[in-house]
């Protein structure tokens, strides 16, 4: 399956033209840097992988579709405010298309209350090793950027904070945006430590 995370797979419908502001944003930058410096937002297939986001009282600030997250400023978020999982459409905020997961973080932010930030990114070395790791992965492998993706993560969502997605990549939610992100770095460094250890 393509990694290629930056194609929409959905209408968007741009209430205004206009970046969002928030004070949250310069944090999130920071932890898009983070993401891009431990390689948890890889460039696959000419764009780059991952999108970041955090809860705001219309909806959520997400990473636009395709960005570096490595070279962002205040032009590259998008606010979500909603979307529509049945004529896909996506209602924002913002000069950029979002993220093409914006319908996923949608749904995460429904179905749990508490998570404030969703940080979604691309770990291989978790992926190979998310058994060791003890963590949950979706059973089927979906197309990103679908409802059917959708729908496998919040059937193992419940009240983990960390999950894989199946030949994809992963989720990390915390009730703020340090809380996701180091979770999203403590699962990277024990697969680190996986490999690490010497042989007997």
């Amino acid at each position: 399956m393509t990694k290629d995370d930056s194609q929409p797979k959905f209408t968007t419908v741009f209430e205004e033209r206009k970046a969002p502001s928030n004070r949250n944003i310069p944090e999130l930058i920071r932890w898009c840097k983070i993401f891009a410096d431990h390689g948890l937002a890889p460039k696959e297939n000419g764009n780059y992988a991952g999108n970041l986001s955090f809860r705001t009282p219309l909806g959520f600030i997400i990473t636009a579709s395709g960005a570096d997250m490595g070279h962002l400023d205040e032009n590259d978020f998008t606010e979500v405010f909603s979307t529509e999982s049945v004529t896909k459409r996506v209602i924002v905020r913002g000069l950029k298309e979002p993220s093409s997961e914006s319908i996923l973080h949608d749904a995460v932010y429904q179905y749990r209350k508490d998570a404030n930030a969703v940080f979604h990114g691309h770990d291989e070395l978790v992926l190979k090793y998310y058994q060791q790791l003890d963590l949950p992965i979706t059973q089927l492998e979906q197309p990103f950027g679908t409802i059917e993706l959708m729908k496998e993560v919040r059937r193992i969502l419940c009240a983990r904070n960390y999950i894989v997605i199946k030949n994809h990549g992963f989720l990390s939610l915390g009730i703020d945006l340090e809380e996701a992100g180091r979770e999203a770095l403590r699962y990277h460094r024990k697969a680190v430590n996986l490999i690490q250890r010497p042989f007997n």
